[in-house]
């Protein structure tokens, strides 16, 4: 799975990179130069991050197989294909939360489809690649987690998009109990539920500014993916 989540690593520090309003206004005024950036820049974080891997044989989809480097191109053109199904603008699209899930599942099949897993010992261990599913975990639950509330919310009551400060308060919240599940030992439960008390009082009393369910789903999400990365260094 080695190559499986180099991959992803690549596909969420792409949406680091364009996931913002910045570029989607951007991106609606000049849609083929947002196109050809988007593409070169996560084929290029491909390409670096699978270098040692690219003279293998990789199956397109499980038809047939093509070099890596091919395979990536065709990965890089659908990438950007999927993205323009995620649209942000007010009135265009419904089920926003629902739309989120569906645009990363087809790009997270694509890839699955596509990894050689038959190919190198090494990547058939789900777990083989601590370090890299460490930073896939970040990521997920910092910007990816932070998308996804904007969007249940929105669909729940049509709410602002979130400000810069609620933005970097709730992903530090996130990633604070994120690391805490990474403590050694049983001591994580006593600093994860201190953690969530001490969150829920800020809640409480208006120093902190998000909903209840940006607050538990926060919580109980990083602490799924902090123990999916925990695990994986278990496993070595």
């Amino acid at each position: 799975m080695i190559v499986f989540w180099r991959l992803l690593l690549a596909y969420y520090i792409s949406a680091v990179l364009f996931y913002h309003r910045p570029f989607f206004a951007w991106r609606d005024r000049r849609p083929c130069l947002s196109a050809l950036l988007q593409g070169s820049t996560f084929l290029a974080l491909c390409l670096s991050l699978c270098w040692p891997y690219l003279d293998l044989s990789w199956p397109f989809l499980h038809f047939f197989h093509l070099p890596g480097s091919i395979c990536l191109l065709f990965l890089a053109i659908f990438y950007v294909f999927n993205d323009r199904m995620l649209v942000f603008r007010a009135g265009q699209m419904k089920y926003h939360s629902l739309t989120f899930l569906a645009h990363d599942f087809l790009i997270i099949l694509f890839i699955f489809l596509c990894v050689p897993f038959k190919v190198l010992y090494e990547t058939g261990n789900f777990m083989a690649a601590p370090w890299t599913l460490l930073a896939v975990g970040f990521l997920v639950i910092t910007k990816m987690f932070s998308v996804f509330i904007y969007m249940v919310e929105q669909d729940l009551y049509g709410r602002d998009y979130p400000t810069i400060d609620e933005s970097f308060i709730t992903m530090l919240m996130r990633l604070i109990f994120y690391l805490i599940i990474l403590l050694p030992g049983w001591r994580w439960l006593i600093w994860f539920f201190a953690w969530l008390w001490a969150c829920q009082i800020a809640r409480k009393n208006r120093l902190m500014d998000f909903s209840r369910f940006a607050l538990y789903f926060s919580a109980f999400g990083a602490g799924a993916i902090g123990f999916l990365a925990k695990w994986s260094f278990y496993l070595r």
